[in-house]
């Protein structure tokens, strides 16, 4: 096999700056990758991997003999991506892209490699994606409805399941990555029906991919996210707080989030704001679930708060907060 691999990878990248949309097609369908990953999926990898990856091209380069594309990262950097060629219509600033790479990253500190195989206009490819979903909305409707009325008969949650194996564990995963947004994707959709496929895997993505990559249980993040805004990118509180974790003009503004309602910008601020309070709380208390109960509040109410009171403040908003997402949380684990 890998005989094989590396001369298709060699012909793919000396056409990719010519390549038409059906040899892009056809590469897509000889990985087998049937759905784009964002750059989250980027950020957090670890290994060698063939993926699709959706994102914005910044611009592009070249140096003597060496070409290359700077893909947008969600802290606002940029991550290169070598290429032998680069067609003409990326040779632009912002340029919404499809792009296949082999990327690679020997371990989480390691310096990520990634090689241009061919690109697609997301226009292009989104339109086609599009034309499949609508096909198979009826088929997802379907599935969504027969999957409610299980539940409400006192079946096991969808997150459950195929997260924990019927376990009440709530710190191990039994499924990657790819085969879990999917499933996130779907509960998303089904809080929020206004949501496009797309959209809810987008969110899904993000969730899964930032959880990750700072070492935060999922699960914990979708139930914070479920409670913050139902899953609304647009949510907007009558304090002010914005997007999907309800994320303040300041706290925002000093984690250098310029667009607090675009999904990915929120959920890197959210789950940071996470990762911090837990490793804070975790340690004042020794333990984690206290450390997890202050740890939200102090999400909800501030940590300034949480010191003033000593504890999770006497408020009848914050309390219920953390009453709520600690009972979305169990729930997701299949502990309710």
């Amino acid at each position: 096999m890998r005989l094989i691999l590396a001369p298709l990878l060699l012909l793919a990248a000396s056409f990719a700056h010519g390549q038409s949309l059906d040899q892009y097609l056809s590469l897509r369908k000889q990985y087998k990758i049937s759905q784009a990953v964002g750059v989250p999926a980027l950020e957090t990898l670890v290994g060698t991997r063939i993926v699709e990856v959706k994102g914005r091209v910044k611009g592009v380069f070249e140096i003597q003999d060496k070409m290359a594309l700077m893909l947008e990262r969600t802290d606002g950097g940029t991550e290169i991506v070598d290429a032998s060629g680069i067609p003409d219509w990326l040779r632009g600033n912002e340029v919404p892209a499809r792009l296949i790479v082999k990327a690679s990253r020997a371990t989480e500190t390691s310096q990520l490699k990634c090689n241009l195989i061919a690109a697609a206009p997301e226009s292009k490819i989104r339109a086609i994606e599009v034309e499949a979903e609508e096909k198979a909305a009826a088929r997802r409707r379907l599935e969504r409805s027969r999957s409610s009325r299980s539940t409400s008969k006192g079946t096991t949650n969808p997150l459950s399941g195929p997260i924990g194996k019927g376990s009440r564990s709530t710190k191990s995963w039994s499924l990657p990555a790819h085969e879990v947004t999917p499933i996130y994707a779907g509960f998303i959709k089904g809080r929020n029906p206004r949501l496009s496929d797309g959209e809810a895997y987008h969110i899904a993505e993000g969730i899964v991919g930032f959880s990750l990559k700072y070492g935060v249980d999922a699960r914990l993040i979708m139930a914070m996210v479920m409670v913050e805004s139902g899953f609304n990118p647009s949510a907007t509180s009558r304090t002010g707080a914005m997007g999907l974790g309800q994320l303040m003009p300041g706290t925002a503004a000093g984690m250098g989030i310029g667009n607090p309602y675009d999904s990915m910008q929120n959920l890197y601020g959210c789950v940071r704001i996470v990762r911090g309070h837990l490793d804070k709380y975790g340690k004042q208390t020794g333990d984690s679930f206290q450390g997890l109960i202050l740890s939200l509040a102090a999400y909800n109410a501030g940590s300034g708060n949480v010191r003033k009171y000593g504890g999770v403040p006497p408020f009848q908003e914050t309390q219920r907060y953390v009453q709520k997402v600690v009972g979305w949380y169990r729930a997701l684990c299949g502990e309710a």
